[in-house]
């Protein structure tokens, strides 16, 4: 989907380490950090990381934002609780792939 919207192969490695890289405008390294702390602990959002979003984004832009992080989030959990493969291929779903969390 990243691609589609004109997201390269080397912007999708940089998400790795987003912070330091220079592939991100600050809005969206904002974004990316609610992402991570939504989809991580989202307790570990703060009123900065909030501030720094409005610095960007309209409330309702804000609000958007976190929706696809949420939902995106749920699909996630649900398809791999229950097995469900969305890949699209014809290869074997493998719900647990530890190489991914490198």
């Amino acid at each position: 989907m990243a691609k589609q919207i004109g997201y390269s192969e080397e912007d999708l490695k940089a998400l790795r380490d987003f912070e330091a890289s220079d592939r991100f405008e600050p809005a969206v390294k904002a974004a990316l950090r609610l992402a991570e702390k939504m989809s991580t602990d989202a307790h570990r959002v703060s009123d900065a990381d909030m501030a720094e979003l409005k610095r960007y984004y309209s409330e309702p832009e804000i609000v958007e934002i976190g929706c696809v992080i949420g939902l995106t989030n749920y699909f996630n959990r649900f398809t791999t609780a229950f097995r469900v493969d969305i890949s699209g291929t014809d290869e074997s779903y493998d719900s647990y792939q530890p190489e991914l969390l490198e």
